[in-house]
């Protein structure tokens, strides 16, 4: 058939330019924009410098960032190191008064018990001792030593004029430290200076 065949319908005319100005109106969008002028020294300069504040800023927060976790980290050790060094603390405290029995009970032992028994609960005492040792406990000096309130409790006085006044004279229940900690302080006897007669 030829195109006389076929007539046109009215609008195609219509359709067929509207599509060709639809294609180079979309051309037109798609089209990159039109570089502006170059940007100046000063503006090139101005964006540096802005930049290298920027990063500078940047640089500054990223060190205390750093620095606050670097300390974070050095506290979470200590207290890690600390919580595992004082882990025994409350069952070495329940075992003081046993340490306590035990020596009294081998001060006063009674005449005529016999000899190797005796050494050998003696023995078992120093192992008990040794043990306790091991995991940090060790007793706190009072006799000879001033006084010192952070390691001695004073219980009583004694008028001497031999000794400096505050010295320890004698030891009534032995005290005891966990590594530096003073776990139960030494209850002592303090020399005191003679009331002079008046």
């Amino acid at each position: 058939m030829s195109k006389r065949d076929h007539p046109s319908s009215p609008g195609d005319g219509q359709e067929r330019e509207a599509g060709m100005t639809d294609s180079r109106s979309s051309s037109a969008a798609d089209a990159p924009p039109q570089p502006g002028p170059p940007p100046t020294r000063e503006q090139l300069e101005a964006e540096l410098e802005a930049t290298r504040q920027e990063l500078q800023a940047t640089f500054a927060k990223y060190q205390r960032l750093a620095a606050d976790f670097e300390n974070h980290r050095r506290r979470t050790r200590q207290e890690l190191a600390e919580r595992t060094q004082y882990a025994n603390e409350e069952l070495l405290r329940k075992l003081l008064p046993l340490l306590d029995n035990f020596k009294r009970a081998l001060e006063h032992a009674p005449q005529g018990i016999d000899p190797q028994w005796f050494e050998g609960i003696k023995l078992i005492a120093r192992q008990f001792e040794a043990t306790l040792e091991a995991q940090g406990l060790s007793p706190i000096p009072a006799v000879g030593e001033k006084f010192d309130p952070a390691q001695h409790e004073a219980i009583a006085q004694e008028e001497t004029d031999e000794l400096e006044e505050g010295t320890v004279v004698e030891e009534l229940q032995p005290g005891y430290r966990l590594h530096q900690k003073v776990l139960r302080p030494t209850l002592v006897k303090v020399a005191h200076p003679r009331a002079l007669n008046q």
